[in-house]
């Protein structure tokens, strides 16, 4: 049995992999693969993990590796896999969501970072320009409260979940809308589920946790900000999609929108020449949601045990798509 895993792995999971019999290929780069690296990658082995979601699997792709059983994504996204031809084709789709309170901690924190300009203020000590103190510095770097508002969460998986935690820790009062309401869940957290119109109108900051679908492609534009509040804050971990940039931009530059959190883009790496990049109110990290060492190793390690269970003839724990 062949693996290919598209960019180094940590080595706790090659070894895994390795002990249960399996010959592991990787492709050695540390960026993202040619489409043609790609296919000849996968072209003969019976599972391939995907390190990031850059390497597309459709339908050319699943029909140049014709033993794959499971493709496996190291991450919770899973745009660059088509799964309905994962489905007819029998092949298993599994993510490993067991970081997702690392991301919540992550986006929390720019969350706050945006609202309290703490990027800015960081910058303006480094440079040497805190020559004088006074309530001038503070008037500098005003920012907005976070604890006792309003947080509208859209998307309330796992991710959306640990999000709502953390705001009920500030006394928030927190709303959320999915696609699939959750009543046990609101229970559980103190929320309560809103139609995505409320969200919009009603909320202080606004938490986007849900997957990049056709639905959710640019779910924020123009027409949506429009009915945000003018001091709200918005922060994005998810995907970059979500958001149509050059809508963001123009509230943000032109005050019809508080602040922005970003850890992923449209296009990665972001482009130096993007507007964003030059407003003030924007707090931005280069998609660094599950950036913490041990949390990648389980992460890598959760995808190398789902492989070597569906190698094995047995059903993965993480499983987006199971052959019918």
């Amino acid at each position: 049995m062949k693996v290919f895993i598209t960019q180094p792995l940590e080595t706790e999971a090659v070894e895994q992999l390795q002990a249960a019999g399996i010959e592991v290929i990787c492709s050695g780069v540390k960026r993202p693969l040619t489409r043609t690296e790609f296919l000849d990658g996968i072209a003969d082995v019976d599972g391939v993990i995907f390190v990031w979601h850059t390497e597309q699997l459709d339908a050319e792709a699943f029909a140049h590796a014709p033993k794959l059983k499971i493709a496996a994504r190291r991450g919770v996204g899973y745009d660059n896999i088509d799964l309905d031809q994962a489905r007819q084709r029998g092949v298993y789709v599994t993510v490993t969501p067991v970081h997702t309170h690392t991301i919540a901690d992550l986006t929390f924190g720019l969350m706050i970072n945006a609202a309290r300009k703490l990027h800015l203020a960081d910058r303006f000590v480094r440079d040497g320009q805190w020559t004088e103190a006074g309530t001038w510095v503070a008037q500098r770097f005003m920012g907005y409260d976070v604890s006792y508002k309003t947080m509208g969460i859209v998307g309330l998986g796992r991710i959306g979940q640990h999000m709502a935690k953390r705001a009920k820790g500030f006394d928030m009062d927190v709303r959320y809308f999915d696609v699939r309401r959750q009543p046990e869940v609101e229970e559980e957290l103190g929320i309560r589920y809103v139609e995505m119109d409320e969200i919009l109108a009603e909320s202080d900051f606004i938490a986007l946790t849900c997957a990049l679908t056709e639905r959710t492609h640019k779910l924020i534009n123009a027409d949506a900000i429009a009915k945000m509040k003018s001091t709200a804050v918005l922060v994005l971990s998810a995907r970059g999609g979500i958001i149509d940039e050059a809508a963001l931009y123009d509230a943000l530059a032109n005050g019809r929108l508080g602040a922005a959190g970003l850890d992923v883009f449209e296009q990665e790496p972001v482009q130096p020449d993007n507007p964003l990049l030059k407003l003030e109110n924007v707090a931005l990290s280069p998609h660094l949601g599950a950036s913490v060492q041990e949390t990648r190793v389980l992460m890598a390690t959760t995808a190398a045990n789902d492989v070597i269970r569906v190698l094995g003839g047995e059903e993965p724990r993480f499983a987006l798509v199971t052959p019918q």
